[in-house]
């Protein structure tokens, strides 16, 4: 197997895969909004919770 089978073969694997988004339309799209809302909604969650527990040992700062 050849450096350009691994070039070419991946080039006609991402080609294929790009052909499935217009069939996913915007639906691809807002699900990867929500799942990234959700991911920042839980780490401002996460650093608000790392903060509180921060304020009464003053080393951790």
């Amino acid at each position: 197997m050849s450096w350009n089978d691994i070039i070419y073969g991946t080039g006609d694997f991402l080609t294929k895969s790009f052909e499935i988004l217009p069939m996913l339309g915007n639906n691809m799209n807002y699900l990867i909004m929500i799942v990234g809302g959700a991911m920042g909604v839980w780490w401002i969650s996460q650093l608000v919770k790392f903060s509180k527990e921060s304020k009464g040992n003053p080393s951790a700062e």
